[in-house]
């Protein structure tokens, strides 16, 4: 063979090989090495031909992989757009019930430009963005690392070069247990109280203080401490991120299967460490909640079975994290218990 041919599959195998896994490519090198001699012997064609009917070194590397390089593929792509549906329309009923709230409560403000400006756009092309970058960093996650929640197949192989994943009807999952099937309907109610809570804790959290019209006037006692919440609000978003990540594999899989598992197990320690990290370690209360609502509802809290009277005692703390330690145990423990005895072989 003629320097220039040598030179010619080099340079089409190196364009090949640069796109596949270092460990793939040595033994991808040899065989398109071997291909391409035995077509030009068998076929007694020219290199340019062999080369032209084998195309184009980016599409027969992804060949090798079984992967196209989408940002979020057709596997993922209905799923995204369905979940995305599903965060727009929540999204915009939160702002509008936002926008309603606020001008109940404080009238004065339909008419400053700069609640139109901060609250009316800002806040919404922000939330909107924002949840529209995180469910696209999730499934082109799930995308990039080929995370797949259905059962486990084995795939055909086609000639040397290719291993192809063509479906067959031999690839048909079998119809799950009735016991071992996720219901649709918890996963979008989980969703979709996942992000509402999520943009209630960025956007309004204020919505979550007492309000008291004792004397007429509204008054806004937080037990939050706003003070540090730039500090505790990415540790929630995280905490929400993790969980959203999960209810979303569980409505991807319909079904509990080792991923499902998997991800509820993670998700689950997560919750629990994240849960001790708000309540136990960074200033997450407000420590004068007490006095101001004295101050606010013109009281006096003295009573020792009052919980309120432990405010800064860690007791209701203690308490919170009780219940959702046992909370995200139980569910955990579910899941674990499904999978194994409905659906642990996939």
């Amino acid at each position: 063979m003629s320097v220039e041919n040598n030179e010619m599959i080099e340079r089409y195998i190196y364009e090949v090989i640069r796109r596949v896994p270092k460990k793939q490519r040595e033994e991808i090198r040899l065989e398109l090495e071997e291909l391409i001699s035995d077509m030009m012997e068998q076929e007694g064609a020219e290199l340019e031909a062999v080369l032209t009917k084998l195309g184009d070194p980016r599409e027969f590397a992804q060949k090798y992989s079984g992967r196209h390089n989408y940002l979020i593929g057709p596997e993922y792509y209905g799923d995204y757009c369905w979940m995305m549906k599903v965060f727009l329309i929540s999204a915009l009923a939160f702002h509008l019930v936002s926008i309603i709230f606020q001008a109940v409560f404080s009238p004065g403000l339909l008419l400053t430009l700069s609640f139109y400006v901060e609250t009316v756009v800002t806040n919404t092309l922000v939330s909107l963005f924002g949840g529209f970058g995180l469910l696209t960093l999730i499934f082109a996650v799930f995308e990039r690392y080929h995370v797949r929640v259905q059962i486990k197949i084995t795939r055909e192989e086609d000639w040397s070069a290719e291993k192809l994943r063509s479906w067959t009807p031999a690839k048909l999952p079998p119809v799950p247990d009735e016991k071992a099937r996720i219901s649709r309907g918890d996963c979008i109610v989980g969703i979709v109280f996942t992000l509402l809570f999520g943009l209630l804790l960025v956007f309004a959290p204020e919505w979550t203080a007492g309000i008291n019209a004792g004397d007429g006037s509204w008054k806004v006692v937080s037990p939050f401490n706003y003070g540090a919440w730039n500090v505790v609000l990415p540790v929630l978003v995280i905490d929400i991120a993790i969980e959203l990540v999960n209810e979303i594999m569980k409505l991807l899989a319909g079904r509990y299967c080792r991923k499902v598992m998997i991800s509820g197990i993670l998700s689950g320690v997560a919750e629990i460490f994240l849960s001790v990290l708000l309540l136990k370690v960074l200033p997450f209360w407000n420590p004068n909640f007490v006095r101001e609502l004295e101050e606010a509802l013109e009281l006096k809290i003295t009573s020792h079975g009052d919980l309120l009277f432990y405010w800064n005692d860690g007791v209701i703390s203690n308490i919170l994290l009780i219940g959702i330690t046992v909370f995200t145990l139980a569910e955990v423990g579910v899941t674990v218990y499904k999978t194994c005895r409905y659906n642990f072989k996939e």
